[in-house]
């Protein structure tokens, strides 16, 4: 966003500067005439006058005097490349001149500067013209003739000036001024606002990066500890898996099968990876309460006596019981206890029956009975693929969860069940979910 807004910025200080740029190469027109009010509502005019003292009857009739024109410019901006066109009557003649370059043009057979006067300039400036006027322009190159504007202090501006005789005397007061202002950018409030704006903007900016800098090296900080807490988890959930498979040499590699085929499903069912990988947990904490079951009852290749199987049923309690601590991940504790719940309520160790068994033990349930099916015991062997199929069958909706049966039966037809029975127990990295 700050970026977006110096770019926007940039380019409108850009047009700015290009829009005074071109108004400044505009030239305007100010026509003054007899009934002009020369006041300062008007930009630019120019007075003539005659200093006290500087007009003087010549013998032949004609009047000569000093004419001074001073520039009024009411604007902040500086007058430029200005042309003055001043009306005269006939027969005039200029004597003199100073602070312009000028043109004089004249109307009739006689030319109005005597030619006594041929070596002065003002003579060869002479052209035939239908009307008599002198055009007076700014000396190129000269900065003392530029019009200062209202806001330069200018102890005493220039003045154009001429020595000229008419045949009268006489008040100019037809006048036209061409020329061009400078509109210097920096006379706008809107180019300091621009200025400041940007200022600002990229004040901002360099905070945000220098916050996207630090935000980024905290993100890879927290990246790394949430990597590194990931691997203790990892690391103590396969210990506490290692120490329940390695109590019976027939079930080494259970935990971490059933983990995987309970995320097989999870997937199947289209959840989220979050519930994927809380899916991989429950299956391989399932079974870690068998830590505080007897050796010689986990081994009895015989027939358990009831008083045996009731502590064989007890490892769902004690799976809850070590858990309960585990607050980060609350239905952990719940489905080592109601992973053997059935569906029709006939399970361990609430009874409790269809969608009150949680999500989590219905798929680890229907894992937990695959894996035990499918690999050797020491009170039978795996039974084939298509008996345990069978099973599913015939007892779906009875034990298992008709849908998570379905998905089972679905993993074993096409094969999936048997990359996860080839898995490495060894490798962590078939423990990350």
């Amino acid at each position: 966003m700050a970026f977006t807004l110096l770019i926007i910025l940039g380019f409108g200080l850009l047009f700015f500067v290009l829009y005074c740029e071109r108004k400044s190469q505009t030239f305007v027109t100010f026509e003054q005439d007899a009934n002009s009010i020369l006041t300062n509502d008007r930009d630019l005019y120019i007075v003539f006058s005659t200093p006290d003292g500087k007009c003087w009857p010549e013998s032949n009739g004609t009047f000569g005097a000093q004419y001074d024109g001073e520039f009024f410019n009411n604007t902040n901006h500086l007058f430029t490349d200005w042309t003055v066109t001043v009306q005269l009557p006939k027969n005039y003649w200029v004597d003199s001149f100073w602070n312009f370059d000028g043109e004089f043009y004249y109307s009739g057979n006689v030319q109005p500067i005597p030619e006594s006067h041929i070596n002065y300039p003002e003579y060869n400036n002479q052209f035939k013209a239908e009307e008599n006027y002198i055009v007076m322009k700014k000396l190129q190159g000269n900065k003392v003739t530029e019009v200062k504007g209202k806001n330069t202090f200018v102890s005493e501006p220039f003045m154009v000036g001429m020595i000229m005789y008419t045949p009268s005397l006489l008040t100019i007061k037809r006048v036209t001024i061409t020329g061009r202002f400078i509109y210097e950018p920096t006379e706008s409030f809107a180019y300091y606002f621009l200025i400041i704006a940007i200022g600002i903007d990229v004040l901002l900016l360099l905070v945000l990066i220098t916050i996207q800098i630090t935000v980024n090296k905290k993100v890879r900080y927290y990246e790394l500890r949430q990597k590194l807490d990931s691997d203790i988890i990892i690391q103590s959930f396969k210990t506490f898996a290692n120490f329940v498979d390695a109590r019976d040499p027939y079930t080494r590699g259970h935990s971490l099968r059933v983990a995987s085929y309970a995320r097989e499903i999870a997937s199947r069912m289209r959840m989220t990876e979050q519930e994927q990988m809380e899916m991989f947990w429950f299956g391989l904490m399932h079974d870690v309460g068998k830590i505080g079951v007897s050796d010689s009852i986990l081994h009895k290749p015989t027939s358990l006596t009831d008083n045996e199987y009731d502590e064989i049923k007890s490892h769902v309690l004690k799976g809850y019981e070590m858990l309960a601590d585990f607050t980060a991940m609350p239905m952990l504790k719940e489905v080592a206890k109601s992973h053997h719940e059935h569906w029709d309520g006939t399970g361990y160790c609430e009874h409790l029956k269809g969608q009150e068994i949680p999500l989590g033990a219905r798929i680890v349930g229907v894992c937990d009975a695959f894996d035990a099916m499918n690999t050797n015991r020491c009170y039978r062997p795996k039974l084939p693929k298509e008996r345990i199929i069978e099973e599913f069958k015939k007892c779906s909706g009875t034990y298992f969860d008709p849908k998570i049966a379905k998905i089972m039966i679905a993993m074993i037809e096409d094969h999936s069940t048997e990359k996860i029975e080839s898995i490495d127990t060894m490798n962590d990295i078939n423990y990350k979910a």
